[in-house]
């Protein structure tokens, strides 16, 4: 990819900020993999939620 747009660039650097968080929270609480991975499940399913929310528009 020569010249990434800037989506692809704002993902690739989200996606890195992202793994740092949770290498470092696994790091302060002993958290296993299962336990990380179900955290994120949670914070996307809010995340999910609220974008509902503000669009009015999905099924329920």
């Amino acid at each position: 990819m020569a010249n990434p747009d800037q989506k692809t660039i704002f993902i690739d650097n989200a996606y890195e900020e992202i793994k740092n968080i949770c290498i470092n929270l696994q790091k302060d609480t002993n958290a296993s993999n299962l336990e990380i991975k179900s955290l994120l499940k949670l914070i996307i399913n809010e995340w999910e939620e609220k974008q509902e929310q503000k669009t009015s528009f999905g099924f329920r």
